[in-house]
């Protein structure tokens, strides 16, 4: 069987180049996102242990995403073009396995390239595939299951030993599952090709024929799905999902009419965008579904033999993908069902059952043409149209998703702070919560500027004593500290000095009490270097005073009980004069 000689697969290798260039030009245009920043800050912080890789993540045990975040996290924080090569690599594979999958079920036929163009460009999963940690989830997926189907196919068609077949499936099911949980779905997606594939019955004798035929390949998946299930209930503890019936009807109508079906037609060709949902226009839902009747209706009629029970396939594929939604985020409503990232699995089944269908239809579908038309040629013309009509509705489709998914803001965002850091490396950044359109403060702390910029080259400085202390603007660049609303000093004793602070110790009572985490702006002077030591309630830190006039900013945290003075003392004989303190909130740059 040749897989990549002939037209066919020059076809198939041309599909593949747009998908590469289209894609890569998408992917280099596109940027860290949400999870990716304080999933990087927590893999940089942890040791790379049992306990971190199978650490319960928002109800995710998927130790070989964490793996890559925790090296990527120390080998190439935050280099997106790493990661983009890497998410276009995972894309490759898997298309690569699809056109030897279609190559099996369809061999000879030309509409293997439709349906591999349809695989390789739909929108459907494109905003998946620009976003990092949705695309772990994703492209492992998609290509061990691929895979899977690959080698029960190469068992059925008696390609090398059967034992050596039903390992790989196995395997590749492993590492699936260490990837994502979604990859339950393969042993299933497996079974239903099986029961397809099992022309030796008829009727629902299909069933038992299929597992009868590869027996122990379903003993062996039943033996790790069911360790895999008892493992993950013991790791998690997230209830995400919904008991309003009404809500499983909107989520179940989002998902399929308003979700996959454009997604798989090339489209969405026009939508709103809000967040992560994308709701298509009218005209769009009501399109994708007529075509999806229409293709349906051709297979049904005169499709292969098991063209009703590939489309029972999908069907049930659907409902599963759906149940999964339901019972782990259905309690987000109706906008869950309207996130790509939920179905972007889809496309490949949807693929596969088409091509399961058409297996062993006749190539002329029924239609007489004029003896003096060429079938061949008329067929190579329909399928070339029908190629470029997908790419054109994909191209319409990609761009109304781009400006939503590529993530530019995070891009400058990241690039203006990493540039001020280099040209300043002494400056110290007050700490706070990132903006939310990098990292909504829905994890604590894990939000924090600390927390997700410590993988950045140089170990930026947070919350320290420095004269260089900077706040993050909206957009990334670092900006002197201004107060809002600060609480000033009580004038000072000392004509000429303001507060005389020596060894002995001085009390610098405020105007007003304050409460909460606060920023302390410090104005001194002193004829010979040393270290102060600054105090307020159980708290202190220190830090080197210099001679002449100087200023220096400080944090104080929030210790529960309301500021009303610092304590200040010199390290030796030394003494300085405090001249101004002042204590407030910092104001949000824009």
């Amino acid at each position: 069987m040749s897989v990549w000689r002939g037209k066919q697969a020059y076809g198939a290798l041309a599909v593949i180049a747009v998908m590469v260039v289209w894609r890569g030009v998408l992917l280099d245009g596109s940027f860290f996102n949400q999870d990716d920043y304080y999933l990087s800050g927590r893999a940089y912080a942890a040791d790379l242990t049992w306990g971190y890789l199978f650490t319960d993540t928002a109800g995710h045990v998927n130790p070989a995403q964490q793996l890559a975040y925790w090296v990527v996290a120390h080998g190439a924080a935050y280099e997106w073009r790493a990661v983009a090569a890497f998410v276009l690599t995972l894309q490759l594979s898997a298309t690569v396995v699809m056109w030897h999958v279609l190559t099996r079920l369809l061999p000879g036929r030309w509409v293997r390239v439709p349906l591999l163009a349809a695989f390789a460009w739909s929108p459907l999963s494109l905003m998946t595939t620009l976003w990092w940690s949705a695309a772990m989830g994703l492209w492992p997926h998609l290509l061990c299951s691929l895979l899977a189907v690959l080698f029960l196919l190469r068992v059925r068609q008696d390609a090398g030993r059967a034992w050596v077949n039903y390992l790989v499936i196995v395997t590749v099911t492993v590492i699936a599952l260490a990837w994502h949980e979604r990859a339950v779905l393969i042993p299933p997606v497996l079974l239903a090709t099986a029961v397809v594939l099992a022309d030796e019955a008829s009727g629902p004798r299909r069933i038992p024929a299929a597992l009868r035929r590869y027996w122990p390949l379903w003993v062996s998946l039943v033996v790790l799905l069911g360790g895999y299930l008892v493992g993950h209930s013991a790791l998690t503890s997230v209830e995400g999902g919904s008991s309003d019936p009404s809500d499983w009807l909107a989520i179940a109508w989002a998902f399929v009419g308003q979700n996959v079906l454009p997604g798989v037609a090339s489209g969405p060709w026009a939508a709103q965008l809000q967040g992560g949902a994308v709701e298509p226009y009218l005209w769009v839902t009501i399109t994708s579904g007529l075509l999806t009747v229409l293709i349906t209706g051709l297979l049904l009629w005169r499709g292969g033999p098991s063209r009703r029970w590939a489309l029972a396939f999908f069907i049930s594929y659907l409902t599963a993908d759906l149940l999964l939604i339901l019972a782990g985020r259905g309690g987000f409503g109706r906008l869950i069902g309207l996130d790509p990232r939920y179905s972007s699995d889809v496309i490949h089944v949807a693929v596969l059952c088409v091509a399961l269908a058409l297996r062993g239809a006749p190539p002329r579908f029924g239609f007489q043409l004029p003896d003096r038309v060429s079938w061949v040629r008329a067929r190579s013309y329909v399928l070339v149209f029908a190629t470029t009509v997908y790419l054109v509705g994909a191209a319409f489709g990609s761009a109304t998703l781009v400006p939503q998914f590529q993530n530019t803001e995070d891009r400058t965002f990241l690039t203006n702070l990493s540039r001020d850091l280099s040209a300043d490396p002494n400056q110290v950044i007050v700490d706070a919560l990132a903006p939310a359109e990098i990292v909504l403060p829905l994890v604590g702390e894990d939000s924090l500027l600390s927390a997700i910029l410590a993988p950045l080259p140089g170990a930026p400085i947070f919350d320290e004593p420095s004269p260089r202390m900077r706040t993050v603007s909206a957009d990334g660049r670092l900006v002197e500290v201004e107060l809002n609303g600060s609480i000033p000093m009580l004038p000072g004793s000392v004509p000429g000095c303001g507060y005389a602070v020596k060894s002995s110790g001085t009390r610098i009572a405020l105007a007003v009490d304050i409460s909460g985490r606060v920023v302390a702006h410090l104005r001194y002077f002193t004829d010979a270097e040393a270290t102060v030591d600054v105090g307020v309630g159980e708290w202190e830190t220190s830090f080197l005073a210099r001679r002449g006039p100087n200023e220096l900013w400080f944090v104080i945290p929030d210790l529960g009980d309301p500021v009303a003075a610092v304590s200040m003392s010199v390290e030796g004989s030394s003494t300085i004069c405090v001249t101004g303190l002042e204590v407030g909130l910092p104001e949000a740059p824009e």
